[in-house]
């Protein structure tokens, strides 16, 4: 069983928050008559994102003689930011930023100190500091079923390249990752026709060498009105075992920086991502893609493919280069003919769904039709996502491109069994010819 590991700030050096009795009273009247325990709480590691400016450090306290300060080392600044209550029963935010340069990361302290009954209560916080934001908690919010866009993988210079079912985060939406072994200066790339007009931000997750520490170049070309340029990024990566997720401001690529397609008012979308490490390692990579401050907006690649595309009572279907505006690529799937359906079988998908988040769709009719969507789930259809519990749902007419979000929650009983179980089968049943394209499970706005 899948589960999505919840990040749980630990608390350090917490005095137990107990009172003892002062005085001969059998029957204490007030809190005089108690003697209130120092203590003091924060938590015991942060991460400062330089692209985000600052980090807050919050604390709780109690029983102190005065509020308590903050030391930090090296470049790493502290300014009080909120104080409320007091020594005896208080909070105190500050703000972290950090003076100075970072190619990679460093690690430094902020100190926390206060005073309570003639001794010194004392509490170190580690504080990450790095270019971009790196997470080791992360989860698949977003899951794409279908986007019906060609990708092309390559590699150049002795690099090889192999999905691997093997060696795959837990917390991704597939079963598939990118195996990359490369020499120094091997390079792998892939090639992914990608507009994404809502984007700030580019993010992949990374298994590290188990051994080596390196650079991680990545090179992404874009199409431009003169052309195409190509802008270059370099990731310090460490070495390790375990799954890591990175995430980038488009602006730390390049102030220049714009893959949108022209059709969603940008000047040519993004073509091709490259990889190239500086030194002899082996390396994992998943779920390449662009996103904004909330959610995953288009993957360029996630390695995972249907195991079946069907369809079923006369339906057939075709490619289209008629897409959305704000479509993340340059085609669309072509359904022919109607009274049939058709569908994706996986192995598996999983999301990590709540009420709320939607199964989401852009549909293209001449005339306005109904149609049934169903989910299924694995074992037994778990939590009630079944083709008996699909529904029905109007797909607009006029011959304009609509999308449609379905709840989760309407389409079975438990979305946690997307992510628990996973996903086998999303399933369409059409009365009429349609064009559909950018079927994912997605958060809901």
């Amino acid at each position: 069983m899948r589960r999505t590991a919840t990040l749980i700030l630990s608390f350090v050096l917490i005095t137990a928050l107990g009172v003892g009795l002062v005085g001969c009273d059998e029957s204490p009247t007030s809190v005089n008559d108690f003697d209130v325990q120092p203590s003091l709480s924060s938590p015991n590691s942060l991460s400062l994102v330089l692209t985000e400016g600052s980090a807050d450090l919050s604390l709780s306290y109690q029983g102190l003689d005065g509020h308590p300060t903050v030391e930090t080392t090296g470049s790493l600044q502290a300014e009080s930011a909120e104080q409320s209550g007091s020594p005896q029963n208080g909070d105190q935010r500050w703000s972290l930023t950090y003076d100075g340069e970072v190619e990679g990361s460093v690690t430094e302290q902020a100190i926390v100190q206060g005073s309570a009954q003639g001794r010194t209560i004392a509490d170190t916080v580690d504080v990450t500091v790095s270019p971009f934001l790196i997470q080791s908690e992360f989860s698949p919010t977003f899951a794409s079923v279908a986007d019906f866009e060609e990708r092309t993988l390559t590699t150049s210079n002795g690099a090889t390249a192999e999905l691997d079912s093997s060696v795959v985060s837990e917390n991704s939406a597939g079963v598939a990752s990118l195996r990359i072994e490369s020499p120094a200066s091997g390079t792998a790339t892939i090639e992914r026709t990608t507009s994404v007009p809502n984007a700030n931000r580019f993010s992949f997750l990374i298994r590290p060498d188990q051994s080596n520490e390196f650079t991680l170049t990545f090179s992404f070309t874009e199409e431009t009105d003169g052309g195409t340029v190509t802008h270059d990024l370099d990731v310090s990566v460490p070495s390790g075992t375990e799954w890591s997720k990175y995430v980038i401001a488009l602006d730390q690529i390049s102030p220049d920086f714009n893959p949108v397609a022209s059709r969603a008012g940008g000047n040519g979308a993004l073509q091709s991502i490259s990889m190239t490490s500086d030194s002899d390692v082996t390396y994992y990579v998943d779920e390449v893609g662009f996103a904004n401050d909330s959610q995953m907006l288009a993957e360029v690649h996630d390695f995972d493919a249907t195991t079946f595309e069907y369809s079923f009572g006369g339906v057939a279907l075709d490619s289209s280069s008629d897409v959305p505006e704000g479509s993340d690529g340059a085609t669309s799937r072509a359904v022919d003919g109607g009274g049939g359906g058709f569908g994706y079988n996986y192995n598996l998908l999983f999301a990590d769904a709540s009420p709320g988040d939607v199964l989401s769709f852009w549909v293209k009719s001449e005339s306005e039709q109904t149609g049934y969507v169903f989910v299924e789930t694995t074992d037994g259809n778990a939590g009630g996502y079944s083709f008996d519990n699909g529904r029905d749902i109007t797909f607009p007419g006029g011959n304009e491109w609509t999308k449609i979000e379905i709840p989760v929650e309407t389409l079975g009983d438990d979305p946690s069994a997307l992510l628990d179980t996973g996903i086998q089968n999303v399933g369409f049943e059409n009365e009429s010819s349609l064009l559909i394209d950018q079927i994912r499970f997605e958060p809901g706005n």
